[in-house]
């Protein structure tokens, strides 16, 4: 098992964020979050990061890319804990050609090849989303929490990332707004509704009045 939560409840300052939910989660499975803003979503991939942050690449929705630094860099922090500082140094001053090769290979495929040693502060909402998410390929963790990743992504790079993703973890839990895209590239969709759970199916079982709550949930 991947994330096991039983009558789990979280609350900041009073304010219930997540309302007595039980939920597991198998390893190997991919799996969409779906719901509003508020709903609990975001609170909820927090703390699965926090139960499991040694095996897991987390994609924040704050995204935490360091400004000045390039994109070469900030995808090279990933490996941090586990290269020597000798080597970590030598790589902040004059990055090596391995290090080059490799991550040059994850943003040719997310279409960010020629911004590898550009500042992340030059970039856009969409290109900064793509470093974050290089980030957390080039890391190599067994799963992956992603909030919101693409939704400063046209639907042609959407539809990239979403199948790249799912494709290079293990385990995916991964919050979305595009019904559609959850269920065309994932194993299973949760829905929540202010912090309780809505739906919870594998997308061969959705119904028609299945997709109505999910829309609904998520507008």
């Amino acid at each position: 098992m991947a994330f096991n939560f039983e009558n789990e409840t979280i609350s900041y300052e009073n304010l219930i964020a997540i309302n007595s939910l039980t939920l597991n989660i198998k390893k190997g499975e991919k799996v969409a979050l779906l719901g509003k803003s508020g709903s609990g979503k975001s609170t909820l991939l927090k703390r699965m990061y926090e139960l499991q942050n040694e095996s897991s690449s987390y994609i924040p929705q704050e995204l935490g890319l360091v400004n000045n630094l390039s994109v070469f860099h900030n995808v090279y922090i990933s490996k941090l804990d586990t290269n020597s500082l000798f080597y970590n140094l030598r790589n902040l001053l004059k990055p090596v050609k391995k290090e080059i090769s490799g991550i040059s290979n994850v943003l040719n495929e997310l279409l960010l090849d020629d911004k590898i040693f550009v500042k992340s502060h030059n970039l856009s909402g969409g290109q900064k989303q793509r470093v974050a998410i290089a980030r957390a390929l080039y890391e190599e963790k067994n799963i992956l929490l992603a909030d919101e990743p693409i939704s400063a992504l046209d639907e042609f790079l959407s539809k990239k990332v979403v199948s790249k993703l799912t494709s290079s973890f293990d385990t995916v839990v991964c919050t979305l707004h595009n019904v559609d895209l959850a269920l065309e590239n994932f194993d299973r969709v949760i829905g929540l509704k202010s912090g309780k759970l809505l739906l919870d199916k594998k997308c061969e079982e959705i119904t028609i009045q299945d997709r109505e709550a999910l829309y609904n949930a998520t507008k």
